[in-house]
């Protein structure tokens, strides 16, 4: 609760997150029971798409006469209070929905239609976690055009009578796609072959119809890897979850499914696939292999292979979006299932099994659970009913939270998911949102995921909310062992019935990631613009951008003194984050909850279609545990620096690593992203307790980590602070405030706790953020923050004309279900015109931000185009949720105008060698100097500096490492030894040498023609396979078994020392091919050794505080 003392003025609130409007003062009082009047009649056209099994009625087939009957006032959303309320069990402004799952179709009689008279509102067996049998009686049948992705009916049921997994039909259906069998191809034996389990089956099917030559690896190799990566087991636990009944949620030994991801790629027909299909004359569908990657409700709700991902290519995407839409509102049949596209987002389209069938008249038998009609699908996620006050934009919308990659967390009892008004002032939501939870979750939350400490907050999903769930204030609340979450209306994206039970899916607190606190943290181009628009002196980012380029090349030309290597390790260790890196790969699907780092992925080769594809493929940036060669570069360095090269002697380590710093230079000159020492980043949270002013936050942190201007360190940051977030590009989007330290606010730590006070919510100054989960940069750097002057609020309001670019769809859901619920048919494809409004206009977020980048340059950055442009891009940027499209007059005059190629100090070299004849736009000389110019100048040539640096520092090499030489050199000077005194011994080891020999050159002759210059322009994962094969190869031939003078070891180390020996100077062959053998043969020759398992290894961590 709020402070008695607290003064600041609360008017009426208009509740955002509930889109309703309201009267004053009132509060809505428990919704009755809304029935179904008895007389309806369904249209036979609807009947069609409503399975036969199942007495449940959605609603929607006669919603417009319903509509009439629902008393209006149960249309209406309760009132938010403009103070605290207490706490309450009842969710705010729900009514009972016609809602179904496939549970009802094991539990109620196989009719359309059990009754003349059903109750709306009467939760059924739908919102449970019960599992029907998969069911061979006919289903629902579509008379729609299908569209077929891979299926054959006659095979369809042998795979069924056969028991083939839906992992090994998926690998089949893959090959279809990609031209190289046809389902003709397969024989009966075949099938037999592929019975029982998925790990079983897809390995096979790999041999018959791939390119793998069914070998396996060493016992131990590569099973971390294939422990992360594959998908096959975890296919086998879903298909035995479902087959039991168990679901997918989380189990009591702490699995949980939906982390297998079936993706596809979408790309143009040629002329052959068009004379084939007509009705697919625009584009093929190809299958990928399966992957493990993140969870989410959804695919945890229904099963992993009941969530379709299609990739759409860019030359796709960027062509006319009404084909693509046409293309997507059809049912697709994939191995005898139904699938329907509900949501598109970034080039993605997700699609989700139905019970629909293809005409065999039954659903094979791995659609297990049995999935549900396409609307009742819908409306488990989100009801249409009870949130048709929304606009269809923002129903939508809200599909996106059933796809969040999430962890299951704790289920709460629904009596303990209490709820809270939102405070508010005026009309600004004041703790939008933000809601709690008590200490007793967050111990239990800590305990599940092993988290070090108690988070202050965590983002999650839970019934229908999304956001933050913050530490309750009330120390009563917290002394409670009871787990409890109270959630505010801001929070509730989708409303669901409030006297029925939910599911366990709606009450677990579906984890994405826990507080967190960086520092330091970077600054972007935008955010220097605006800090050096708002007074801050150019100099203070010149003298950060040399600052921040000598941190990153001179740590690592650091090579004298006694502990100059460990040093070296651990400066490439931390620069490359690898220890994070190792991590989040075996963490996979939790490395976002779990807060490690994960390098941005290498963009896809969308044409990548070629044999390649068919081989087995290694996971990006796994170590090659035959050659002990790892991927990244980062992890070359520390491999060959603990084995004990140092980049003075080896010209491959000194090669990666200048490599490294090339690279770190390169990328942070051309992205500008300036590091600010006295600076950090971490989540917005609205003060629990009332008790900061309105210009005051608090920024506390659990150690010792903020530098401070006297270069002590500190847990806390006290006097003037900057905040800011992205995006920024409003005058006001960085604020001047004061940080100071709260006594009723010491356990909010690693966050940034903002007040309440007043009349907005801060964070809706920055960029018009809330706290569902922003990120705020604060910055204490005395220099910037002297200067800065906070710019007049009038530009953090749009301008009043703004809506007259923009074309609104402000249909609601209620509107959309009285026009369009008489014909399923055109219900569907209505509803799909909307959840797919994602393919629509990909191109315009992008777009408007250059447009804005050009009006600051040329116009200024407060002109009122500039203003007007950075507005165009905000509404763009939220199109999905608010329905507003650009008028097609306004783009192309905005093109006309801002269409520019971009100045100098935006275009990186690759842009600018394929810009053609058009030069940079120019700055007005009528403009001040463009801080980012000034920086680009200064950027460039103190680059120019640290490079030059970096190679006068390595040595040239005329000599090879002798002990890497010695094993075969003594070998060798054996057989001269030997020769005198054992001939037959000599000749025999003479032959074992010959043939280590010829096998070594062979391999050497093989990687010359697959190393080529373009290598390293290949995907990684490319890269990876072809220097596995070569690796195994290597390591495989020639037999031991054969050889009498040398033992395996012997063997191992002969054939690294040689391959060295013919190398070149800087051993790249031999090191791809031998690592680990190279760098045991090297750390013996320096001294005492330890043999250390590579699981141990990999987690190895070397402080700063162990340095002399």
């Amino acid at each position: 609760m709020p402070p008695s003392g607290r003064t600041a003025a609360r008017g009426v609130y208009r509740v955002s997150a509930l889109e309703l409007e309201e009267d004053r003062g009132s509060s809505l009082p428990a919704p009755p029971e809304v029935i179904i009047p008895a007389g309806l009649s369904r249209n036979p056209s609807t009947e069609s798409l409503v399975s036969t099994q199942s007495s449940v009625y959605s609603g929607l087939e006669d919603l417009t006469q319903v509509m009439s009957e629902v008393p209006p006032e149960l249309l209406c959303a309760v009132k938010s209070s403009s103070r605290i309320q207490p706490a309450t069990s009842n969710p705010p402004d729900l009514i009972t929905p016609p809602s179904s799952t496939a549970a009802d179709e094991s539990q109620s009689p196989k009719t359309s239609s059990s009754s003349s008279e059903a109750v709306l509102g009467k939760r059924k067996p739908s919102f449970s976690d019960e599992l029907p049998s998969s069911s061979v009686a006919k289903n629902a049948r579509t008379d729609d055009p299908v569209q077929v992705i891979a299926y054959h009916q006659r095979m369809q049921r042998v795979f069924d009578s056969k028991g083939v997994p839906f992992g090994a039909q998926w690998l089949i259906a893959r090959f279809v796609t990609l031209g190289r069998i046809t389902y003709e191809d397969i024989s009966i034996s075949d099938v037999d072959r592929l019975k029982g389990s998925n790990t079983i089956a897809a390995p096979i099917i790999e041999q018959m119809f791939g390119t793998s030559n069914g070998k396996q690896d060493g016992p131990g190799f590569f099973s971390r890897e294939k422990a992360a990566t594959s998908p096959w087991s975890e296919l086998d636990r879903e298909q035995d979850c479902a087959r039991t009944g168990r679901g997918f949620h989380r189990q009591p030994d702490g699995w949980y499914g939906g982390k297998v991801h079936f993706t596809a790629t979408l790309k143009p027909c040629n002329d052959d696939d068009r004379s084939k299909d007509a009705g697919s004359a625009n584009y093929r569908i190809y299958l990928n292999r399966p992957e493990l990657g993140p969870s989410s409700r959804l695919s945890r709700q229904f099963g992993s292979h009941a969530i379709l991902r299609v990739r759409i290519s860019r030359t796709v995407l960027n062509r006319a979006k009404t084909i693509l839409l046409k293309f997507f509102s059809r049912p697709f049949v994939l191995c005898g299932i139904i699938y329907r596209a509900f949501y598109a987002k970034d080039g993605t389209v997700f699609l989700v099994a139905t019970n629909e069938c293809p005409g065999i008249g039954r659903l094979p038998l791995h659609a297990r659970p049995q999935p549900l009609s396409f609307i009742d699908f819908l409306n488990w996620h989100n009801p249409i009913m009870l949130n048709n006050s929304q606009t269809m934009a923002k129903w939508a919308s809200r599909f996106a939270l059933g796809l969040s990659n999430s962890v299951p967390g704790i289920v709460i009892d629904e009596a303990n998911i209490q709820y809270l008004e939102d405070e508010v002032s005026g009309s600004s939501d004041m703790t939008d949102g933000s809601g709690f939870l008590n200490l007793a979750a967050i111990k239990q939350l800590r305990d599940l995921f092993n988290w070090d400490t108690c988070p202050t907050a965590v983002q999650c999903r839970i019934t229908g909310a999304k956001g933050l769930l913050v530490l309750h204030p009330d120390p009563s609340e917290n002394q409670s062992a009871t787990p409890r979450v109270w959630l505010r209306p801001s929070q509730i994206k989708i409303r669901y019935p409030a006297n029925q039970p939910l599911s366990r899916a709606h009450t677990t607190i579906d984890v994405l990631r826990s507080s967190h606190l960086r520092s330091p943290s970077r600054l972007s181009a935008e955010t220097i613009i605006n800090l050096a628009e708002n007074h801050v002196p150019h100099q203070v980012f010149i003298d950060l951008m040399k600052e921040n380029l000598d941190n990153i090349v001179d740590p690592l030309l650091e090579w004298q003194g006694s502990d100059a290597m460990f040093r070296l390790w651990h400066n490439v260790a931390r620069s490359g984050g690898v220890i994070a890196a190792r991590m989040a790969r075996e963490a996979v699907g939790e490395a976002r909850m779990r807060g490690y780092f994960v390098k941005d992925a290498e963009d896809e080769d969308e044409d990548d279609l070629d044999g390649f594809l068919d081989m087995p493929q290694s996971a990006a940036w796994w170590a090659d545990e035959t050659s002990g060669c790892p991927s990244s570069l980062e992890e070359t360095i520390l491999v060959l620096l603990d084995a004990g090269f140092t980049p003075q002697e080896c010209p491959l380590l000194a090669e990666k690593l200048k490599s490294v710093i090339k690279t770190s230079v390169e990328s942070y000159v051309q992205r500008y992203r300036l590091e600010v020492p006295m600076s950090c980043i971490a989540w917005m949270i609205p003060d629990p307790t009332g008790t900061l002013a309105s210009d005051e936050v608090q920024i506390l942190s659990r150690d010792t980590r903020f530098l401070l201007p006297d270069g002590t360190r500190s847990h806390v940051v006290l006097g003037d602070v900057l905040l800011t977030r992205h995006p920024c590009k409003l005058p006001t989007d960085v604020q001047k405030v004061k940080a100071v330290m709260k006594s009723q606010l010491q356990n909010y730590t690693d966050v940034i706790v903002c007040p309440i006070q007043g009349t907005r919510r801060f964070a809706d100054l920055l960029a018009g953020g809330d706290y569902d989960g922003d990120k705020a940069i604060a910055i204490w750097q005395p220099t910037i923050v002297a200067s800065f002057k906070n710019a007049p609020l009038h530009y953090s309001y749009p301008p009043k004309d703004l809506l007259q670019n923009f074309h609104e769809a402000n249909v609601s859901a209620a509107g959309l279900l009285e026009k369009q619920s008489h014909d399923m048919g055109l219900f569907t494809s209505c509803i799909q015109s909307f959840l797919l409004a994602g393919l629509q206009d990909v191109t315009s977020v992008g777009k408007y931000s250059n447009f804005h980048d050009i009006a600051i340059y040329t116009l200024g950055y407060d002109h009122p185009e500039t203003i007007r442009l950075a507005y165009m891009f905000c509404n763009i940027l939220d199109g999905a949720k608010n329905g507003l499209t650009i008028l097609s007059e306004v783009a192309k005059m905005d093109s006309k105008k801002f269409q520019r190629r971009p100045p100098s100090w935006k275009e990186i070299a690759d842009e600018a060698a394929h810009a053609g004849n058009e030069l940079n736009v120019a700055r007005p000389s009528s403009l001040p100097p463009f801080v980012m110019d000034t920086i680009f100048t200064h950027a460039q040539q103190y680059r120019g500096i640290k490079l030059s640096k970096m190679e006068n520092a390595f040595p040239q090499w005329t000599s090879k490492d002798q002990a890497l030489l010695k094993p075969w050199n003594d070998a060798e000077e054996r057989i001269q030894h030997l020769h005198q005194q054992d001939p037959q011994h000599t000749m025999r080891m003479t032959t074992e040498l010959s043939r280590i020999q010829a096998h070594v050159k062979n391999i050497l002759q093989e990687f010359k023609s697959q190393i080529r210059s373009n290598f390293t322009s290949l995907r990684i994962e490319r890269r990876q396979d072809i220097l596995r094969s070569l690796a195994q190869q290597f390591a495989k031939s020639p037999d031991s078994s054969s050889f009498l003078c040398f033992s395996d070891d012997e063997l191992a180390q002969l054939k690294a020392s040689y391959a060295y020996h013919i190398d070149g100077y800087n051993g790249r062959f031999s090191f791809s091919i031998a690592m680990r053998e190279l760098g045991y043969i090297k750390a013996k020759s320096l001294g005492p050794t330890k043999t250390v398992q590579l699981g141990f290894y990999d987690r190895f961590i070397m402080k700063q505080s162990l340095f002399q």
